[in-house]
Formats: C-alpha cells, structure tokens, sequence
C-alpha cells in the first residue's frame, strides 16, 4: 500500500515539474530573458539604413527637405522645429579630411577620440561623428544629441548604407 502511494506521488510531482517547466518559456521566466534593452526598430532613408531605439524616428532627406543628400534621425516619432536629430551625410573630401575637421574642434565642438562600434571605427567630437562606410565617408551632425551616450552610439554602428 505505502509503495504504491509513493508511486502516485512521484507521478504526480513529475506531473506538475513537466507543466511548471512548459509555462515558464512562456511567461519568460525560463531560457532567453529580457536583458532590458531597448526595443529597436529598422527604418530606411535616401542614404543610410538603420536600427533605431523607441522614440526614435528616420527621416529621409527627400521627405524633409526634398533633397536627397542627407537623412535625419529624430529623437521624435513625428519630427518638429527644435526636436533633437541626427543629419547623415556623405562627407565628399573623405574620411580623413572628415576626422581632421572634427579634431580642428571648429565647428563641431571638442574631438573626443576614435570608437570602434558594430560598422567600423568612429570619430567623434561633442556634435558629429564620422565613419567609413564602404566607399563613402559619413558625417553625422547632431543637433541638442550627445555623441557619447550609449543611444546615440548605438544608432551610429547600426548605420548601412543603402543599396
């Protein structure tokens, strides 16, 4: 009789381990977890692809302006006069001529070295940034953004150019 009770028992408790174990996946509380990182979200312009973090938006520089020679990202999902941005452009004197005007610290602010992010090597300086990517020379100019933070760093190495 006690022998075939603790049968029932075991059965029963794998029972309830093999369901605990199937509803954990789905409440996310077993495997892959929310790091806490921001959710991101592709958007394409004239020029360049990128990986935007929420509240963030692209812009192309055909829909802002009617020119195609720059996209901006917003740090708005509707962009307006003030919001703060991103201008990416083709910087057409090259990646070396690019670094030395951001080293000159005129007009972009003080030059705070190199980053090496997810689509190459970065120069920054307080409002812009420049990178090789393929064969253009890109030049980010930011408008009330900070360079160094994690956001905009991450929005810089997701920048491609479009095909």
């Amino acid at each position: 009789m006690k022998k075939g009770l603790l049968t029932i028992k075991k059965i029963l408790w794998l029972l309830f381990t093999a369901a605990i174990l199937l509803a954990l996946p789905a409440c996310g509380g077993f495997g892959e977890t929310d790091s806490g990182a921001p959710k991101t979200v592709s958007a394409s312009g004239d020029m360049v692809t990128a990986e935007l973090p929420s509240g963030w938006s692209l812009v192309s520089g055909t829909d802002m302006n009617g020119v195609d020679l720059a996209d901006f990202i917003c740090h708005a999902e509707e962009f307006e006069l003030g919001d703060p941005y991103l201008q990416v452009q083709e910087y057409f004197g090259g990646i070396e001529a690019a670094r030395a005007v951001l080293e000159s610290e005129d007009p972009y602010g003080t030059y705070t070295g190199t980053k090496e992010l997810a689509n190459g090597t970065w120069y920054l300086a307080e409002n812009a940034a420049a990178a090789q990517l393929g064969e253009k020379a890109l030049l980010v100019k930011g408008y009330q953004c900070d360079f160094g933070s994690e956001e905009v760093q991450s929005i810089l190495g997701s920048l491609q150019l479009v095909q």
